[in-house]
């Protein structure tokens, strides 16, 4: 005749007000797993099934570790490859970085103050246009000539000697002399570098 071993068994709820006697084992029945006590812990402590263990994709519950600022999300050598979040901050020791209704980046503190953000190189797309309150740049480097309408000169290149000038109202050229000229206005309005004739300004 075969022997049955029964444990003690109930359902999650019936567990919660459940202390079981040190070492003893119950079944619970609305997770379909077991409980091991040790006498003091109220419902036990429950024991993950099989499923739960090799199978991440049906989490129902918050993944919480049991310390804080004790345990990583993979390592150096074992990384998680992409990250898919529906929220709108990551928080960040101290520092949120949050996405704006229009999808930009915001980078704040604790009391929602913007901070300094520190990278080696920043690339601007061309076709985004970009707002910064305060930006120290040590080089800055620019793929096309900065123009005027952008507080540049539209120049790629100076002229040695030559005296910057208004060629028209959108565009900078030089002026540039010889020895024993002198900076004066032509007949046209333009600066020009020419010898002193005493009236004749060509």
């Amino acid at each position: 005749m075969a022997i049955e071993v029964k444990f003690r068994r109930g359902t999650s709820v019936q567990h919660s007000s459940f202390t079981g006697a040190n070492g003893e084992i119950t079944v619970d029945t609305t997770n379909k797993t077991l409980r091991v006590h040790d006498g003091v812990t109220v419902g036990g402590t429950r024991i993950a099934k099989y499923s739960e263990l090799s199978n991440y994709s049906n989490v129902a519950s918050h993944i919480i570790p049991s310390a804080n600022v004790t345990y990583d999300l993979g390592t150096a050598q074992k990384s998680w490859r992409s990250l898919y979040l529906s929220g709108n901050t990551i928080y960040l020791g101290g520092t949120n970085i949050s996405k704006n209704d229009d999808g930009s980046l915001r980078i704040t503190d604790g009391a929602n103050n913007a901070v300094a953000l520190q990278v080696s190189s920043i690339t601007v797309s061309q076709n985004t246009n970009s707002t910064f309150a305060n930006a120290t740049i040590t080089n800055l480097i620019l793929q096309n000539v900065l123009g005027t309408q952008y507080g540049g000169t539209g120049l790629s290149s100076l002229t040695q000697n030559g005296v910057l000038i208004a060629s028209n109202t959108s565009a900078f050229s030089f002026a540039t002399g010889t020895v024993g000229e002198v900076l004066q206005v032509n007949s046209s309005g333009a600066p020009v570098f020419d010898d002193l004739d005493g009236g004749t300004y060509s």
